[in-house]
């Protein structure tokens, strides 16, 4: 079944696609940083780390979102769950096969970063990369759940990049809320964004390009990235899980 879906991916020209937009991006930074007057080599490493980051969620979510859709479609799960294989099994192995194309990704994306400045070369390009395979893990994931439990492939798009937007923007929502002003008369809408914070993960604290620049902030480790990665990727599994359990054909 991993093998399967590997195989879904290469067909797909998934792989081919995704290094084309990272040639793409890298040819965009290079030319954007030849406008810079200082620091040419950080502009680039800096412009070019943010777009592939973004590159690589909205590639492997729309892979996964439409890949999911169509198999239910055209009845390929239910003709998968005909063979000795179980529910759980099946989940596990669409997870691990997405999973190894996340860390693949993240692999190709550190290496151009490095070989557009490997002068920049630090344990925060280290960091960078380590986080984004994390984060690449952890949305392939967040995409096989949506795409478990809504029947329109756009519905999961959208709800799975609204997923990420949000976990992004976690440090600015909690910024206004602990800045003290009154954006609006509800103070009810602050307690629940701050509920909401509670459990979503912290992705604003990931896969920062700052890092590559002046190096990993001392406050996030590599046991943080870890931590929050696995923690969140195993909810979200086990929520598709229980879903695929409960579902009847």
């Amino acid at each position: 079944m991993i093998r399967y879906v590997v195989t879904a991916a290469l067909r797909d020209r998934l792989i081919i696609g995704l290094c084309f937009l990272l040639i793409m991006a890298v040819s965009l930074s290079i030319f954007m940083g030849s406008a810079a007057l200082t620091e040419q080599d950080r502009f680039v490493a800096v412009f070019a780390a943010g777009s592939i980051r973004m590159l690589n969620v909205f590639g492997l979510v729309l892979f996964i979102v439409f890949f999911i859709r169509r198999s239910f479609e055209t009845r390929d799960i239910e003709f998968m769950l005909s063979r000795p294989i179980g529910r759980i099994q099946l989940v596990l192995s669409f997870a691990a096969g997405f999973s190894i194309l996340a860390v693949f990704m993240g692999l190709i994306s550190g290496a151009c970063v490095l070989a557009l400045s490997p002068h920049l070369f630090s344990s925060g390009h280290v960091l960078w990369t380590l986080s984004l395979i994390v984060e690449n893990i952890l949305m392939v994931n967040v995409a096989l759940f949506f795409s478990m439990i809504l029947t329109s492939a756009a519905s999961c798009a959208f709800a799975t990049l609204g997923f990420y937007v949000l976990s992004r923007m976690m440090s600015q929502i909690l910024g206004i809320i602990d800045s003290g002003k009154e954006l609006v008369n509800i103070e009810a809408l602050e307690t629940v964004m701050q509920m909401i914070s509670s459990v979503m993960p912290r992705l604003d604290l990931m896969a920062q390009t700052s890092w590559i620049v002046y190096g990993p902030d001392p406050q996030i480790s590599y046991g943080f990235v870890l931590a929050q990665g696995a923690l969140y990727a195993f909810l979200i599994l086990c929520a598709a899980l229980i879903d695929m359990w409960r579902r009847q054909f």
